[in-house]
């Protein structure tokens, strides 16, 4: 079980740039404020959860469309951990307890907004992602996996 009076961020040496753009990502999809995340993710951004989800994998638009239909949001990070690897890329992985409501069809092999509702309400889950730097040498999220559920 989590102690949520106990968030734990293990922050490497020269992450602290990349972790500020997670928090930017977090806040964005609480705020419904979707156009963040044409800031955040990467042009080679994909996303990858269980095939069982839209076949398991998205490129940076079907990500962004996907996240515009969320209706409700909140998100409370209970562990973040960040490493640099080299001066090229940073990897992150995340604990996190989500709320989320969509609104209108999900798409293709995709849950119901209400069956989404039901999965994502109170959802302890894992998450690991690569950062580069863009063009404008911002850290951007390039690769972005849901490990799955946490018990």
């Amino acid at each position: 079980a989590f102690n949520k009076d106990r968030f734990m961020r293990d922050i490497g040496p020269g992450c602290e740039a990349e972790v500020q753009q997670l928090e930017r990502w977090t806040n964005a999809l609480m705020a419904k404020d979707f156009d963040v995340l044409e800031d955040v993710l990467h042009p080679e951004f994909q996303f990858t959860v269980d095939p069982k989800y839209a076949g398991g994998r998205l490129r940076k638009a079907g990500f962004i469309a996907f996240d515009r239909k969320i209706k409700e949001c909140s998100i409370d990070l209970l562990s973040v951990t960040a490493r640099k690897m080299g001066d090229q890329m940073i990897t992150t992985l995340v604990m996190a307890e989500l709320t989320e409501e969509f609104e209108g069809d999900l798409g293709p092999d995709m849950p119901s907004a209400a069956e989404m509702k039901d999965v994502m309400t109170g959802a302890r889950m894992a998450y690991g992602s690569g950062w580069k730097k863009g063009d404008d040498g911002e850290w951007q999220c390039f690769s972005h996996h849901i490990f799955g559920f946490i018990e």
